[in-house]
């Protein structure tokens, strides 16, 4: 799976996503306490990498699986060495098989420490909240003290540290991609996260940004912009060539702000905390271009003996630029210093829980 496809998007295909809009009146299993960016020729490859400024520091993550499949082990991933540490204070585990329609069941997952806190099987620390919580980096509000995840049972779950939550009817099955200072980025279930909408934590109301068109598919969110392809590029579908933007405002008509040249695709991409993004190309040139906000695209150069393709799958953006955890080693990007190796691979199993410190 590609490198853009991160963590909220492999939970958007989970049978829980899949099946949401055949449950969307079924009963509740967590408790709800109310309210209470001209195509561009690959650089040649730099020998070396960079300094890396602001380090040491841990980055909270995803461990591994145990339990068969049942926990999800939380910790720490020191940077720059790649040591992994457990925190025993939590973790996220199976709690409960929800009902799907007579035919089966789907997972719920919650923390073990109390109060339980019900979302996701994937963890972030947060520290404003001091504790775990059980959902992806990206669908935690700014302020870490809220989070939001699709309930089993189809339903839009507005969550906080304290157990509250306050369900959001879903009729049109919509699963978030975000949670931002301007509300929750809400696409399309399916292979393409098609359609943009924004959901007001205050009032529950849901308005479109964008609407649903050809085989578009929204990925990534950097502060008040949605970045997205023009094609998820699965089986059936055409090969990903451009780069959508779209301003979190209702109404918004996406534009383009990148095209791979003729006979490259694009694989992958991945948003950083500054309004850009980093584009990975496939094709005849393959490589890394940097689109800016406001300089535009330009080449990365790639470190020799690595492959573009190769430097994820998992990415989390944080205020070092984007860090990369994948078979390959880790790595971290930003526009001042280029793509730069860190650390040697680590285990499939290790996610980004949140920002390194």
């Amino acid at each position: 799976m590609p490198l853009v496809r991160k963590i909220s998007q492999l939970t958007r295909m989970s049978a829980a996503a899949l099946v949401a809009t055949t449950l969307a009146g079924c009963a509740q299993i967590a408790p709800a306490g109310g309210a209470s960016p001209t195509p561009l020729a690959p650089p040649s490859p730099s020998p070396t990498a960079s300094p890396v400024a602001a380090m040491p520091c841990r980055l909270p993550a995803n461990l591994r699986v145990d339990q068969g499949g049942n926990r999800e082990v939380l910790g720490y991933l020191a940077l720059p060495s790649g040591t992994t540490t457990d925190d025993p204070t939590d973790a996220i585990v199976k709690v409960a098989d929800f009902p799907v329609g007579g035919t089966g069941t789907v997972p719920v997952w919650g923390t073990v420490t109390s109060p339980q806190l019900f979302g996701e099987s994937i963890g972030t620390f947060s520290p404003a909240a001091q504790r775990w919580l059980p959902a992806a980096p990206e669908l935690v509000s700014p302020d870490g003290l809220h989070y939001v995840y699709l309930h089993a049972n189809g339903t839009i779950r507005l969550a906080a540290p304290d157990g509250s939550e306050i369900p959001v009817a879903n009729p049109n099955n919509l699963v978030p991609l975000a949670y931002t200072s301007s509300g929750v980025v809400l696409v399309e279930s399916g292979p393409a996260a098609n359609g943009l909408w924004l959901l007001d934590p205050a009032t529950q109301s849901v308005s479109v940004i964008t609407p649903a068109a050809g085989t578009d598919d929204w990925l990534e969110v950097s502060g008040t912009i949605a970045f997205g392809l023009d094609s998820p590029g699965t089986l059936g579908a055409p090969l990903a060539t451009a780069v959508l933007v779209a301003n979190l405002v209702a109404g918004t008509a996406p534009k383009t702000v990148y095209t791979a040249a003729a006979g490259d695709s694009i694989a992958a991409i991945a948003a950083d905390r500054q309004g850009g993004v980093l584009v990975v190309l496939t094709g005849a040139s393959p490589g890394l271009v940097y689109v800016d906000s406001n300089a535009g695209p330009k080449p990365v150069a790639v470190l020799a003996g690595v492959a573009p393709a190769t430097i994820g799958p998992r990415h989390h953006a944080d205020a070092h630029g984007i860090w990369f955890i994948g078979g390959d080693g880790i790595f971290l990007f930003n526009p001042a210093a280029g793509l730069q190796k860190i650390a040697a691979a680590v285990t499939a199993d290790i996610v980004p829980g949140g920002d390194c410190v």
